[in-house]
């Protein structure tokens, strides 16, 4: 069944025209995400077909865990029909899964696929990047995701059967044929992020110093979106702890992680530096008091 809103702005753009719906989207999304990848591999020496086996086995091992997080989320639901946890578009699937579970599944894959793990991640950067900005246009596309009402110029009403004019109808804002009322387009904030990142990090990648920055990098930009975002964000079911939602909570672990990485990655550096400049000052004055 073809989502509502894919069918609304094919009557707005007209019969003939195509819209590319979440489906396709993320189909898309996988495809760049792979040569970006190639293309960065082929750039910094890697093997480009151990890189394309590994970022087969994270993207994987991603769209497993997403739905697995989505299940996880909605297990009342899911225990009473558990055949439907098998079932991928029911219900969608959670980004933050797919970040937690291709993370690792990155790691695991580098090492078996004999990478370097810190190469690897930085090739995957960019690429990830990119995927995010497709695919919450295919979330917008697919009326999830969408935010809170808003009077701003730029927010945007979705048509009968989305998620916001359900839920606003649910809510009893608004009739059951009625538009629903103005959202914060949430979907687009974080594309037009993920795009902006994706294009910071094709420029930093030849100023980098070590292994591992452009994803230590991804992974302190996004969750700072992400965040924000998060506080925009009105559809129900991503879950909380305490006072912050789950993607918020995992956007503070990855923040303070790749932090943390590379402080310490800097840190080494420069006693490397030290290291070498000292040894460099020695072997001079050992060689001027030499007869």
């Amino acid at each position: 069944m073809r989502p509502r809103l894919v069918e609304f702005f094919e009557g707005i753009v007209g019969t003939g025209f195509f819209v590319p719906d979440y489906a396709i989207l993320h189909a898309l999304a996988i495809v760049f995400c792979i040569g970006v990848a190639l293309r960065e591999a082929e750039r910094t020496g890697q093997n480009p077909a151990r890189v394309f086996r590994a970022g087969m086995i994270t993207v994987a091992v991603a769209l497993l865990s997403a739905r697995l997080f989505t299940v996880l989320q909605h297990a009342d639901y899911y225990s009473s029909q558990p055949w439907e946890a098998f079932l991928p578009w029911g219900a969608g699937s959670a980004s933050s899964g797919a970040f937690v579970g291709g993370f690792v599944a990155a790691l695991v894959a580098a090492r078996w696929q004999q990478l370097s793990v810190g190469a690897f991640l930085d090739c995957s950067a960019p690429a990830v990047a990119l995927a995010i900005a497709l695919c919450r246009i295919g979330c917008f596309l697919n009326g999830c995701d969408y935010g809170t009402v808003s009077s701003l110029p730029w927010a945007m009403r979705f048509p009968p059967g989305s998620g916001p004019q359900v839920a606003h109808f649910e809510q009893g804002l608004i009739a059951a044929g009625d538009l629903s009322l103005p959202v914060h387009p949430t979907q687009l904030y974080e594309s037009l992020y993920a795009a902006a990142i994706f294009v910071f990090l094709l420029h930093y990648r030849k100023r980098q110093r070590h292994g591992g920055e452009l994803f230590a990098l991804l992974f302190i930009l996004y969750p700072l979106g992400r965040f924000l975002n998060e506080i925009l964000r009105a559809d129900p079911g991503r879950g909380s702890l305490f006072f912050l939602s789950i993607p918020q909570v995992l956007c503070v672990v990855a923040l303070g992680s790749a932090c943390c990485f590379l402080m310490m990655k800097r840190g080494r550096l420069k006693i490397e530096a030290a290291t070498d400049l000292a040894s460099a000052q020695s072997a001079y004055l050992n060689n001027r008091t030499e007869p």
